[in-house]
C-alpha cells in the first residue's frame, strides 16, 4: 500500500508526499552499533547508557520544599480538556502505557468529563500516578557520519503518556500569564526565532561599526543546559512570579518523583530517578527553562 501511494505521489509530481513516504519506510533500517564505549552485548550496552544518564540527571544536588497549603486555584473544566485534545498531535510514538493520541481524540464525549474530575484531583491533591510520571528515554545517533559508538553523539528521545502531555497542555494554558519572559529572550516563543535574534545582532553591529566603535561579543555554549537546572531554584523562580500554589506543588511533586527507563533495542532498562534538569520532552520544559535563564538577560 506504501508503494502505491509513493507512486501516485510520483505520478502526480506531489514531491513533498512522495519523499515523506520514502522517510517513512526507510525509518525502520536502522544501525545499532555492538559496541558503545567500549561496552558490548545488548545488557552491558544498556547498563551503560542507564549510567550515562544517572549522572546526567542527578548532577546538580538541592533539597526541594514547596508549601503544602490548601489550594484550589484553576479548576480544570470539560472545556479546557476538550481544548487541549484538540491540540495533541496524530501519529507520535506511544509512553510506556501504550496509549496514544488517537484513543483520547476519537473515544466516547464520556471520556472527557472523567478526565477534567481526575486532572483537577491532581492539583488540589498534588498528587500524580506512577503511570503518567514514568518517561522512557531512546537513544538516537546525531550525526549518522560520526562515531555511532560514541554517547556523545545520541540525544535521547523521550517517550511520556499520552495523558501526561494531554496535563501539560492544560497546565501550560494556566501558567503562561505567570512566566513571561523578557524581549530579549527569543527561544521557544511563539512567531520567534534565532533568526531575529541574529538579524538584531548584526543591525547594532553595524551601527556601532558605522560610528567607528568598536563591538566586544561574548558567546556561552551552556553544555547540557537542560539537564543541569536546578529544581529548587526552578521552583523558588515560579513561586516568586507568583504561580499559584497548587500549580508549583504539583510540577514538584512531577519532578520530584518522576522515573526514568533507557530503551536499547527491544530492551529496557531498570527505572532510576532525576534530580536536575527540566523534563526531558516536556511540553512545559521550554517555558520552564526561559524562565530559569530569564535573569541572564539584560
Amino acid at each position: 500500500m506504501r508503494a502505491d501511494s509513493m507512486a501516485r505521489n510520483l505520478f502526480c509530481h506531489n514531491s513533498r508526499n512522495f519523499w515523506k513516504e520514502v522517510k517513512v519506510n526507510t525509518a525502520g533500517i536502522k544501525t545499532i552499533p555492538s559496541v558503545v564505549d567500549g561496552a558490548s552485548g545488548t545488557e552491558n550496552i544498556l547498563e551503560l547508557w542507564r549510567q550515562h544518564y544517572i549522572r546526567i540527571f542527578n548532577c546538580v544536588q538541592s533539597d526541594m520544599y514547596v508549601a503544602n497549603d490548601a489550594d484550589t486555584t484553576g479548576i480544570i473544566t470539560t472545556h479546557n480538556v476538550h481544548q487541549a485534545i484538540s491540540r495533541l498531535s496524530n501519529n507520535k510514538a506511544t509512553g510506556l502505557d501504550g496509549v496514544s493520541s488517537e484513543h483520547v481524540k476519537f473515544a466516547s464525549t464520556r471520556v472527557t468529563p472523567l478526565l477534567a474530575m481526575c486532572f483537577t484531583a491532581f492539583l488540589v491533591h498534588g498528587f500524580l500516578p506512577d503511570s503518567m510520571i514514568a518517561v522512557m528515554l531512546v537513544p538516537v545517533i546525531k550525526n549518522k557520519a560520526g562515531k555511532i559508538g560514541c554517547t556523545e553523539n545520541y540525544r535521547p528521545i523521550a517517550l511520556a503518556s499520552i495523558l501526561s502531555k494531554l496535563f501539560e497542555i492544560i497546565l501550560l494554558d494556566m501558567i503562561t500569564e505567570f512566566v513571561k519572559t523578557t524581549h530579549n529572550q527569543f527561544g521557544f516563543k511563539e512567531k520567534l526565532g534565532t533568526d531575529m535574534c541574529i538579524y538584531a545582532l548584526k543591525e547594532m553591529i553595524y551601527k556601532y561599526r558605522s560610528l567607528n566603535s568598536s563591538v566586544f561579543l561574548c558567546f556561552l555554549d551552556a553544555s547540557k543546559a537542560f539537564d543541569r537546572v536546578n529544581h529548587k531554584k526552578l521552583f523558588m523562580k515560579l513561586t516568586k512570579r507568583g504561580v499559584p500554589k497548587c500549580l508549583v506543588r504539583i510540577l514538584a511533586y512531577w519532578y520530584a518523583q518522576q522515573t526514568i527507563q533507557v530503551k536499547w533495542g527491544n530492551q529496557v532498562s531498570e527505572p532510576f530517578k532525576s534530580t536536575n534538569g527540566v523534563r526531558q520532552g516536556g511540553i512545559l520544559s521550554p517555558i520552564l527553562f526561559n524562565l530559569y535563564l530569564d535573569e541572564l538577560s539584560l
